[in-house]
């Protein structure tokens, strides 16, 4: 993807506000390209910008499946007028009104798989790559002027997929009786808590209105409520109570416990489970089979009025070896997936297949920033490697050392953009202004250039020398360095053929380097407890709002690059914030810093902690909070805190050639945007709009 790419037009700001303003999540796009060319034709017109000021037209009357249809006839099904809401979600088909009809026939390696395709269960929905966010579940949403209170009405009418209506009470019985229930715990979602920590206050207006109120302002909320697939890889917000509570030991004296309710209340793996997703799980074997059936109660319509969705089951067989995978793919076995285990380099051997397994090679962006990644503890328990790895020109020499052209090369095909490693180059702030296309910019290139020569007069600089003359590098104190990266066991193969590109890079300058490989279970203990020095197989693709998970940008969990302040972020406020302060901090429970230790923390950490993080949060002025994490970004840029590869490398999808509907890369506002569990793709895409031609 070129630097031009990832500029917004006027036209595109002009499409995503009337997609927007009719409340769609994807809207007619130009003519299919030819897959095989990677850049859109220069000679086809753009879209047709709708007007935002007309607003597609909820149809006057509604169609169904056939397959529904006989069961109304039939008496088993009410009528498709009354299944839907009064105001249904109306979606515009990406090439044509489809087909109903067929099962698609693919595989799953991971339980949660297909029900990332699914948005049912969210009450706004993003659109446009994260560019801007729709109504879902709920119909429409409003704030008040500093954005500590917001309100969310739903569609009134709406039904589960076993024809019960969906209110409000549904959330309250999920607040209730599952987040503020201590026995059963389940926690907050990223909205439920206020940014002084404190939880929000759900407050029923009516059946279909919830207002959510928060104690400082809370300008995320709607991006919040977008986020992740609910219910899936992310929190529930609502569940099905008149189903569920049956097997609340509150409101059943036979259970004591959550066991069975647990197992009762997962829609993904329980088929009685009524959900609002477009398809149910019918079937449900776990490592064996999933089968998902079209819900006959699905909120939303095409244009025409016709009940979505299209496709009548999904069948997915569990697949976990890679080589299977790619044989099913190639014998035409499967119509289409997006979660498998081909690799850039399978891609000229998947293309030769195409006609013979009927299928088709798609690209979409992964929005990744990094690619395959590095960073090093900042919060060493070793003070001489801790000081070391805090060093911006050590870091900068490392970033410096890296052959980045042949990383792209060898391991990404030459695709993608060299980058020192940033947020993802589609996030909000980097495509903002012009202002802040410079920006990424800036990041993207700061320690690109491939210049082994400035990495070791960098090292030189700081006293990282040779000092015993064998060829490797001492402290500045003259004891021996080693640089140990760490990596889990079963590391994939991009990770693996990075490292050995890096390692011989790193080496070339006079760094001892050594590969630590750790048990997987053993890994995130040792990283988490700041016990760990220098690690990979990760990469940063977080979006579109920098501020929506911005572990990456500001340590507050201790699974990234600064584990001990990040606990530290996890415990201010609370009544441990800075206690044991009598034994060591990586003695402590958990291993923490205490607010009280500035100079362990570090001024660069404290200044995005506690002064320009705190500020963004609860900001609702869009330009100002933009410009807090820009302040960020350039801390970032300075201290080089983690150092990447290859950024929007591409991910591959396979569609079955007789299917529409199916977005290329150039369908889609950004290019796609796959990689964040935050924007769920394909979800965004509209599956329930997929057909058979």
């Amino acid at each position: 993807m070129s630097e031009m790419e990832l500029k917004l037009s006027r036209r595109q700001f002009l499409y995503t506000s009337a997609m927007a303003a009719a409340g769609l999540a994807l809207a007619a796009c130009a003519p299919r390209p030819d897959p095989d060319v990677d850049e859109p034709d220069p000679d086809v017109d753009e879209p047709v910008v709708p007007d935002p000021d007309e607003p597609v037209d909820v149809p006057s009357a509604y169609q169904e499946s056939p397959q529904l249809a006989s069961l109304v006839d039939s008496g088993d099904l009410p009528p498709v007028d009354e299944r839907l809401p009064a105001n249904p979600l109306v979606l515009v088909p990406l090439n044509e009104i489809g087909n109903y009809g067929g099962p698609v026939e693919t595989f799953y390696s991971w339980e949660g798989h297909w029900a990332e395709c699914m948005y049912g269960h969210s009450p706004l929905r993003w659109i446009d790559d994260g560019l801007d966010i729709a109504p879902g579940a709920c119909e429409s949403w409003e704030t008040n002027a500093d954005n500590s209170e917001w309100t969310v009405v739903f569609r009134r009418g709406m039904k589960w997929s076993d024809g019960e209506p969906v209110t409000v009470d549904d959330v309250l019985f999920w607040w209730n009786d599952l987040v503020m229930n201590p026995d059963h715990g389940d926690a907050p979602p990223d909205f439920g808590t206020s940014a002084a920590g404190t939880l929000v206050e759900l407050v029923k207006v009516d059946d279909y209105t919830l207002t959510l109120r928060y104690d400082t302002p809370a300008p995320l909320t709607a991006k919040r409520l977008a986020m992740w697939v609910n219910a899936g890889i992310g929190p529930r917000w609502i569940v099905p109570s008149h189903y569920v509570q049956q097997f609340h030991p509150d409101y059943n004296d036979a259970y004591t416990d959550y066991e069975e309710f647990d197992i009762r209340v997962h829609h993904r793996s329980n088929p009685d489970c009524p959900s609002l997703n477009s398809w149910m799980v019918t079937r449900y074997e776990p490592a064996g089979r999933q089968v998902w059936e079209r819900n006959p109660y699905y909120y939303a319509v095409d244009t025409e009025g016709n009940q979505l969705p299209y496709i009548d089951r999904i069948d997915a067989e569990f697949v976990e070896d890679s080589e299977v995978q790619k044989l099913k793919i190639m014998q035409g076995d499967i119509d289409w997936v997006h979660f498998h285990a081909a690799t850039l380099a399978d891609v000229g051997t998947m293309r030769d297949n195409e006609d013979a397994g009927n299928y088709e090679v798609r690209f979409w962006d992964s929005g990744s920033g990094t690619g395959m990644m590095y960073f090093w503890n900042h919060d060493h328990p070793d003070d001489a490697r801790r000081e070391l790895y805090r060093m911006p020109e050590f870091k900068q020499a490392m970033s410096h050392a890296l052959d980045r052209p042949r990383i792209q090369r060898v391991v990404y095909y030459d695709t993608g953009i060299l980058t020192t490693g940033t947020m993802s180059p589609k996030a909000i702030e980097f495509n903002f202004s012009s202002e802040a296309e410079a920006l990424y910019e800036e990041a993207r290139s700061a320690y690109v250039d491939y210049d082994p020569e400035l990495a070791m007069s960098l090292l030189d600089g700081i006293g990282v020398i040779d000092t015993n003359g064998d060829g490797f590098r001492e402290f500045p104190d003259g004891s021996p360095l080693e640089v140990s990266v760490d990596i889990q066991a079963d590391a994939g193969d991009e990770a693996m053929r990075t490292l050995e590109i890096a390692t011989g890079n790193w080496e070339a300058i006079g760094l001892n380097i050594v590969v630590n490989t750790i048990a997987p279970a053993e890994f995130g203990v040792n990283w988490n407890a700041g016990q760990l020095g220098f690690r990979t197989n990760w990469e940063v693709g977080d979006g579109p709002d920098h501020l929506l998970y911005p572990s990456w940008i500001v340590p507050n969990e201790p699974a990234r690059w600064a584990p001990l302040c990040g606990n530290r972020l996890m415990f201010k406020g609370t009544e441990r914030e800075d206690t044991e302060l009598d034994v060591s901090p990586w003695d402590r429970t958990p291993p923490r810093f205490a607010s009280v230790e500035r100079d362990l923390i570090g001024e660069p950490v404290w200044e995005l902690q506690e002064e320009l993080y705190p500020q963004a949060i609860i900001e609702p002025d869009e330009l100002t909070r933009h410009n807090l994490v820009w302040d960020m970004i350039r801390i970032h840029i300075e201290q080089t805190f983690f150092i990447g590869t290859v950024a929007n490398y591409p991910r591959i999808i396979f569609v079955s050639q007789d299917m529409t509907n199916v977005p290329y890369r150039e369908d889609l506002a950004l290019g796609g945007f796959v990689n964040p569990w935050i924007i769920p793709y394909p979800a965004v895409t509209n599956t329930e709009t997929y057909s058979y031609k």
